[in-house]
């Protein structure tokens, strides 16, 4: 395969013919059994035709994601090559959640990589109309640095904005890290408590006869009800505990 740059030059009188013959190769060759070389092939020939026209967007999209071989047990090979291939895209067309999104779930399940794939999310919620599980997922990295008031208010502006995608999952995302911030503080009443009494407090009745916790706080702001378990603060209404980026 000739570099495109030269089939380019070479072929500029029949560009619009040569793209056409070359993705009608790459289809026949999508066609194919998978493959580690076959999906290498793929990945070549998207760099190929990116290279003769770099706004072929459904050439970094759809190769991209069919770059990728599965060798078992979450591990894939090829993962490199797709990312390389989607950034690619992403130069051509910045503010495309499509291709940002197909990155974050490279990232994501390919790569291993949450922090990154965090960051690609936090990219995506800035644009217009976002989806929702976009930024919900952006949160986490708030959630990480324990900055749940930033963490509420990107939620609480796309609720307001609209044209995110399902507001239910924007509201129960927000009623999440509304209740995880207030079991926080919990959580460091608790740490109080112990150093008060000399061992970790099995009930919330404790934390208040210590005097770190308000007696009247017993619910979250949902209706849930407080409790301490395992040393951790707890809520009827949350199920487990909302942690930062994966590790």
């Amino acid at each position: 395969m000739l570099r495109g740059s030269v089939a380019s030059t070479l072929s500029k009188p029949h560009l619009p013919l040569l793209i056409d013959l070359y993705f009608l190769r790459t289809l026949i060759g999508i066609s194919e059994p998978e493959s580690v070389l076959r999906n290498k092939n793929l990945y070549a020939y998207g760099e190929f035709l990116t290279d003769l026209d770099p706004r072929f967007f459904h050439a970094y999209y759809f190769l991209a994601l069919a770059t990728p071989y599965s060798v078992g047990r979450d591990r894939y090979v090829n993962g490199d090559l797709a990312l390389k291939l989607v950034r690619k895209g992403i130069k051509q067309f910045p503010t495309d959640y499509r291709l940002r999104t197909l990155s974050a779930f490279l990232l994501t399940y390919v790569e291993h990589d949450n922090r990154a794939a965090v960051e690609e999310f936090i990219e995506i919620s800035k644009f217009p109309n976002a989806p929702a599980g976009a930024i919900s997922a952006a949160t986490a990295m708030f959630v990480e640095n324990n900055d749940f008031d930033a963490a509420i208010a990107m939620i609480s502006t796309a609720m307001d904005e609209g044209g995110h995608g399902s507001m239910k999952l924007l509201s129960d995302r927000k009623k999440q890290l509304e209740i995880e911030r207030l079991l926080r503080e919990l959580d460091a009443a608790i740490v109080a408590t112990r150093t008060k009494i000399g061992r970790t407090p099995e009930s919330l009745d404790e934390v208040v006869a210590a005097g770190e916790w308000p007696a009247e706080k017993t619910h979250d702001p949902h209706g849930g009800e407080l409790r301490v378990e395992d040393g951790r603060g707890r809520s009827s209404w949350l199920v487990g505990r909302l942690g930062g980026i994966p590790q």
